[in-house]
């Protein structure tokens, strides 16, 4: 019984986790009051097969929309939120965005995930 009992936990943790999601242009656009519901999931895909170094802006515009505006950035740097919570308050408390650097020539030089958490 309680080998039963160390397996099930074993597979409920396991269970438990971000499911990893193949890149789709539509539901990386989907939002539910205002939270992107699958970009996290799509993210790691959407970077090993899917984001060239030395695309254009349109070419990245075209595949994952127009970025958010931050003010914070670096020059020739876009953002694109995969997921903020915000905890019991109203501010965040955790964040992940898709940073992309740019040329001079608006081409993609770069890309990484930035996370932070308070």
């Amino acid at each position: 019984m309680r080998n039963l009992m160390i397996i099930f936990c074993i597979c409920f943790l396991s269970a438990c986790g971000n499911t990893q999601l193949d890149f789709e242009k539509s539901k990386w656009k989907e939002t539910v009051d205002g939270f992107y519901m699958f970009r996290e999931s799509m993210a790691n895909d959407l970077i090993e097969n899917h984001l060239e170094k030395g695309m254009t802006y349109k070419e990245l515009t075209d595949l994952i929309g127009e970025p958010e505006n931050f003010s914070n950035l670096k020059e020739n740097t876009i953002g694109y939120i995969l997921m903020e919570d915000y905890g019991w308050d109203i501010d965040p408390v955790e964040s992940k965005t898709l940073m992309i650097e740019l040329t001079a020539d608006s081409l993609v030089q770069d890309f990484n995930i930035n996370h932070w958490k308070k």
